[in-house]
Parts: structure tokens; sequence; C-alpha cells
């Protein structure tokens, strides 16, 4: 698992793919902030589409690639969370999170983790690394 936050930790920017409410796939950037247990979290605000896509069917799919062409990819269900402590670490840890949002009691923020699986692979031949989340 440490593999797949190192991937993270390294390749922050990933791409978040969630299933639209018109029924078609949707794709945008996202940003990995940090781990706790194991879990990696990301975040997003109740008022977006993002939220209320994953709020009607959290099936997600997060990916990353290096330039070296090595990729992360994470298929699983988006888990959202509660907790303050955590909300308020994700605004510390982004200047621009914080801007937005002030605080992790901000009746708008949600931080999310993920839980399934993890996939590391590239083009060495050798065969991808799987990790559950």
């Amino acid at each position: 698992m440490s593999e797949v936050i190192e991937f993270l930790k390294e390749n922050p920017l990933v791409y978040l793919a969630t299933s639209g409410l018109d029924g078609n796939a949707k794709v945008r950037p996202i940003l990995f902030y940090f781990e706790e247990d194991g879990k990696p979290y990301f975040c997003t605000a109740n008022n977006k589409p993002m939220f209320k896509e994953l709020d009607a069917n959290p099936n997600l799919e997060i990916t990353v690639a290096t330039p070296e062409f090595a990729w992360l990819r994470i298929a699983g269900k988006a888990e959202f969370t509660d907790s303050i402590e955590l909300k308020q670490k994700v605004i510390d840890a982004n200047e621009l999170v914080k801007a937005l949002y002030e605080t992790g009691e901000n009746p708008v923020f949600e931080v999310y983790t993920v839980s399934g699986k993890a996939t590391i692979a590239d083009f060495s031949g050798e065969p991808p690394k799987t990790f559950e989340l």
C-alpha cells in the first residue's frame, strides 16, 4: 500500500472519472492531499457536480501517469467523511483550498477517500502490482 501512497505523493495531480448525472462518463483533474491510516484523501464541495455524481453513484476511477509511462489506477467507491479533523488537515495542506473554504467546519467542504483496488503498471513487461485500499 505504501507504493500507492508514494506514487500519489510524487504525482499528486490525478484524474477522477465518475458517472455523470446525465449517464455519460465525466473526467476531471483533482489533487491528492495526504494519507491517513493507509487511505488517500481528496476533496470537493457539495455544491459541485462531482459531489452530486459521487453521492448518486460512489463508483469511481482515479488514474495518473508518470513521464516514464508508469501509471496508477484506483477503482473503487468514494467514502465521504464528516471528520472535522480530516477536513482541516486538507485545508491546512493547500493554500488554494484554504482560500476557498477557510475552515474544516465549512458546511460546503467535503473530504473523501476511496475503498477498492489500486494497480500500478508500466511497459516493463513485469506484471502489474495490485493493492487493496
